[in-house]
């Protein structure tokens, strides 16, 4: 029954999760409804300067991804039987985390008016259900089944026809439910009073008659679905450019004012399995090049980028700040990090490590915005400098 509680934004997984459902409830709060933000404890400090009330939940399986033995698990590592070893040792270690969040999560949840949930939340739909509330869900990225291409979640892009760009949509369906049915069904026996879901839950609740699912990313990027059901709308990307306190480090500005241009290059919230070959795989394509970069790496890499006088190491920078500053981005192609600098007016390269990373690094290409994406998995200095590439495709790009 309806009540007149707040909208409740159900979000988990990374900041690139988190920060966008920040966005969507400052829009929501603006146009008079009462919103809150339900997500995993550790972002709580995160949320703070939005002013929107947060409700924390214990257990983000996303954390475990962090670990460098589960990297395989989503990374683009070339080889399927390691990925797939990987990905089962993730869903094993896994599972008591994801226990806890669906315990708690559902404890957060109480006194919802209506219940938004994305693609780490999806598991949302049974607590709307227990709770006799509508959902709605919020994608960061091409969910619904469509035979206008593959699912957009494959971690790599292939061309199938009509019928078998469909057929992917429903395999990654099930791919993303099955591990989890037997704990799902669980929790909703035991702590919602619920029977056991159905083979296809809860992915038919996306194409009800009275389905409601928006899409943040701009229409210019990746166009709607003529064949998606009319309540799925692309609405635009969801910017929170809030500078969350940072201040530049010492140098950065000065670097950045210098000649020529600098590049952003950042690998995403992945660790890179093998930092001993990306270093001089980095600073051997800056030198090739002849670029300038400032590269987002981790602490323990930056005394050795920092030989080069051609890069500066940061830790981080808000996309918003750094993209405004360079002249081209090299990035992982996350959803949000894609948007940014779609938005900066950069050209930018897509190196994608997992999901729809690839996607995105092929709608660059396609709108012309960037050269084609390099795998990871083959990357070489030689690839990332532009020295093997066709120069029509990169001439945008001091260091593609």
């Amino acid at each position: 029954m309806a009540n007149s509680g707040p909208i409740t934004l159900l979000t988990s997984g990374t900041r690139g999760d988190v920060q966008p459902y920040v966005a969507l409830g400052l829009g929501l709060r603006e146009a008079g409804h009462r919103v809150r933000l339900v997500a995993p404890e550790a972002f709580r400090s995160f949320v703070a300067p939005s002013g929107l009330p947060f409700t924390g939940f214990a257990g983000n399986p996303s954390e475990l991804l962090a670990r460098p033995d589960a990297q395989a698990a989503l990374n683009d590592s070339g080889n399927l039987i390691r990925t797939l070893q990987a990905s089962l040792r993730y869903a094993r270690d896994a599972r008591p985390v994801y226990r806890q969040m669906l315990a708690s999560a559902w404890e957060a949840c109480q006194g919802s008016r209506a219940l938004v949930i994305g693609l780490p939340t999806v598991w949302g739909a049974h607590i709307a259900e227990a709770l006799g509330i509508p959902p709605a869900w919020a994608f960061l990225q091409p969910f619904a089944r469509t035979r206008a291409h593959p699912s957009a979640l494959l971690p790599m892009r292939v061309r199938l026809g009509a019928g078998g760009n469909a057929f992917t949509h429903r395999i990654v369906e099930q791919v993303m439910w099955a591990p989890w049915r037997g704990i799902v069904n669980a929790w909703r026996t035991r702590a919602l009073g619920l029977p056991a879901a159905p083979l296809l839950y809860p992915y038919a609740e996306l194409y009800g008659p009275n389905a409601l699912a928006v899409y943040g990313y701009s229409p210019a990027v990746s166009p709607r679905p003529a064949d998606w059901p009319a309540g799925h709308q692309v609405l635009g990307y969801w910017f929170w450019d809030d500078d969350f306190g940072w201040q530049p480090p010492a140098g950065l500005e000065s670097f950045l004012s210098e000649q020529p241009p600098a590049l952003s290059l950042s690998f995403g919230t992945a660790a890179l399995r093998d930092p001993e070959a990306m270093l001089p795989l980095v600073l051997r394509a800056v030198a090739l090049s002849g670029t300038r970069a400032v590269v987002a790496a981790p602490q323990a890499w930056h005394a050795a980028l920092a030989c080069s006088p051609r890069v500066f190491p940061i830790t981080g920078a808000p996309h918003a700040w750094l993209f405004a500053r360079v002249a081209g981005a090299v990035h992982h192609g996350g959803a949000g990090t894609t948007g940014y600098s779609l938005r900066a007016g950069l050209p930018t390269l897509v190196i994608p490590h997992a999901t729809d990373q690839f996607y995105w690094g092929d709608r660059i290409a396609a709108l012309g915005a960037g050269p084609p994406l390099l795998a990871r998995h083959t990357l070489t200095a030689e690839a990332l400098a532009g020295d093997d590439a066709d120069t029509s495709s990169t001439s945008s790009l001091s260091l593609p």
